[in-house]
C-alpha cells in the first residue's frame, strides 16, 4: 500500500511539474521578488519567487519552446531545451539580458541564427542557405519549426521550396507535431497548395466609420495588394513607413494597395491610421474569416490580385511585392 503510495505520488508530481526545469539566477541592482516565464506552446505563464538570488520555474512540456522571461516590467524571449535548463540574468539600470546559459544548446544555435539573419535582412545577395542549413542542423528539435516558417514566407510561391519545407515537416517527431507553430505552417502550406482565386464579396469586414462593408476594389486597376497587418506588428510599421515616403509605388505600377487589419480595437486602429497618415484603403477583419480562410498567421503577408481576383503571389515583405508586380 505504501509503495502504491509512493508511485501515486510521483506520478502526480510528474503531471504537475512537467519536464522542464529553469533555475533562474538574477544579478540585480535592485530587489527582484518574482520571475515569470510564458511559454509559447502551452500560451500560460508560470511564476516562481527569487530567494537568495535564485527562482526555479517548473513548466510541462516535453520540447522545445519558445519562452518569454518577464522581470519587472522588462522581458527577453527565446527558445530553450526541455528538461534542466540554467539561466542567468542580468538586470540592471532597468535592462534586462542573459549573461549566460547552461544545458540549452538550442538557445545558443537561436542566437547565432537571428544574427545571421540580420545580417540577411541587411544583405540579401549572401543569399539563404544558411537558414536551409539551421532547419537541416535542427532536425528533429521542436525549435526547427522557426527556420522553416521563416523559409516558406522567403518562398511562398516557389513549389520546390515549399515541397522541401513540407517533407520535413512530416518527418518531425510527434511532440513537434503538437507545436501550435506546427498547426499553423501546416495549414499555411495547405492555403497555399490550394487557393487560386478569392471570392472577396462573400466577407464583411468593418471600414473607417465602424460599418460593416465590403472590401471596394478599385475596377480600372490592373493589381490589387492586400495587406495583411496589425498596429502592435513592428515589421507592419516599418513597412507602412516605407510605403509612406513612396507615395505612386503602387500607383505607378498600376496597382492599389488595400490594408487588412486584424486589430481587435476600433479607435487603436482609427488612432494608428491618423497618426501614421495613412492614406490607402484600410478595412479591420473583426469577425470575418479572411484570414483563416487565407492561412494567414505571419504578419505583414501580402497578396496580389488580379482582376477576376485570381491569385498571383504571396509575399512578406514590399520589396519582393513590388519585384513581383514589375515582373
Amino acid at each position: 500500500m505504501r509503495k502504491t503510495l509512493c508511485l501515486l505520488l510521483i506520478l502526480i508530481s510528474k503531471l504537475t511539474f512537467g519536464q522542464t526545469e529553469f533555475c533562474i539566477r538574477i544579478n540585480s541592482d535592485v530587489d527582484i521578488d518574482i520571475v515569470t516565464v510564458h511559454s509559447l506552446n502551452l500560451s500560460k505563464k508560470f511564476s516562481s519567487e527569487f530567494e537568495n538570488g535564485i527562482a526555479i520555474v517548473k513548466i510541462p512540456i516535453t520540447s522545445s519552446d519558445q519562452y518569454s522571461i518577464f522581470i519587472a516590467d522588462k522581458k527577453i524571449g527565446g527558445w530553450f531545451n526541455s528538461g534542466k535548463i540554467d539561466v542567468y540574468l542580468d538586470y540592471k539600470e532597468n535592462e534586462l539580458s542573459v549573461s549566460k546559459t547552461l544545458n540549452t544548446p538550442v538557445y545558443d544555435r537561436q542566437v547565432k541564427y537571428f544574427k545571421d539573419y540580420k545580417v540577411f535582412l541587411d544583405d540579401k545577395s549572401i543569399g539563404t542557405e544558411f537558414i536551409k542549413n539551421t532547419i537541416i542542423e535542427n532536425d528533429q528539435d521542436a525549435f526547427v519549426l522557426l527556420p522553416l516558417n521563416q523559409y516558406l514566407k522567403l518562398f511562398q510561391n516557389d513549389k520546390k521550396e515549399l515541397k522541401f519545407v513540407e517533407e520535413f515537416l512530416e518527418k518531425q517527431p510527434k511532440a513537434t507535431k503538437e507545436h501550435m507553430v506546427y498547426g499553423m505552417i501546416k495549414s499555411r502550406l495547405e492555403k497555399l497548395k490550394e487557393i487560386k482565386k478569392i471570392e472577396l464579396n462573400k466577407y464583411s469586414l468593418i471600414d473607417l466609420n465602424g460599418k460593416t462593408s465590403k472590401i471596394k476594389i478599385e475596377p480600372n486597376k490592373k493589381y490589387t495588394i492586400l495587406d495583411f497587418w496589425f498596429t502592435n506588428c513592428p515589421p507592419c510599421i516599418k513597412e507602412h513607413k516605407e510605403i509612406l515616403a513612396n507615395p505612386n509605388i503602387f500607383n505607378n505600377l498600376n496597382a492599389e494597395l488595400i490594408g487588412i487589419s486584424t486589430d481587435e480595437t476600433q479607435e487603436k486602429w482609427l488612432n494608428y491610421l491618423e497618426k501614421k497618415k495613412v492614406n490607402w484603403k484600410n478595412y479591420r477583419i473583426e469577425k470575418s474569416s479572411l484570414d483563416k480562410d487565407l492561412g494567414i498567421w505571419s504578419f505583414p503577408t501580402y497578396i496580389i490580385l488580379d482582376q477576376e481576383n485570381n491569385v498571383l503571389g504571396s509575399y512578406s515583405n514590399i520589396a519582393d511585392t513590388i519585384e513581383a508586380l514589375k515582373k
